[in-house]
C-alpha cells in the first residue's frame, strides 16, 4: 500500500483518538480544550494536503470504504463534541448571570448605614 495512504489512515486514527480522548474531559480545563483545538485543527490540514496527494484511483475499494467509515466516525464524534459544547456554553453563561447578579446585589447594601 502507498505511504501517503498508511499516513493518511495514521493521522485519521490520530484524530479519532484525540476527539474521542476531550469528550471524556471536563470542559473547565481551558487550557486542555485550547491546545485540543489548535492541535486537532493542524492535524486535519495536514490530513487534508495527504488526501489531495494520494492517488484514489490506486486505492482499493475496500480500503477506500475503511476510511471512509472512519471519517464518518469522526464526523459522529464532532457532533458529540458539539452538543458537549454547547452544554458547556450554556453551563457558563449560567454561572456568569449568577456572578453579575450576585455582584448587583452586593453593591445595593450600603456599608456607611451599619453602626
Amino acid at each position: 500500500m502507498d505511504k501517503l495512504t498508511l499516513l493518511f489512515e495514521e493521522f485519521i486514527m490520530k484524530a479519532i483518538t484525540m476527539t474521542e480522548a476531550i469528550l471524556e474531559c471536563d470542559f473547565s480545563q481551558g487550557t486542555q480544550l485550547d491546545s485540543f483545538t489548535e492541535n486537532r485543527e493542524r492535524l486535519l490540514q495536514i490530513i487534508e494536503k495527504i488526501s489531495v496527494q494520494i492517488d484514489w484511483n490506486e486505492v482499493t475499494d475496500e480500503k477506500r470504504a475503511d476510511l471512509n467509515r472512519q471519517i464518518e466516525y469522526i464526523k459522529k464524534l464532532d457532533e458529540k463534541l458539539l452538543v458537549k459544547l454547547q452544554e458547556y456554553q450554556a453551563t457558563l453563561k449560567l454561572e456568569i448571570d449568577q456572578t453579575s447578579r450576585s455582584r448587583e446585589n452586593i453593591k445595593g447594601y450600603n456599608l456607611n448605614d451599619v453602626k
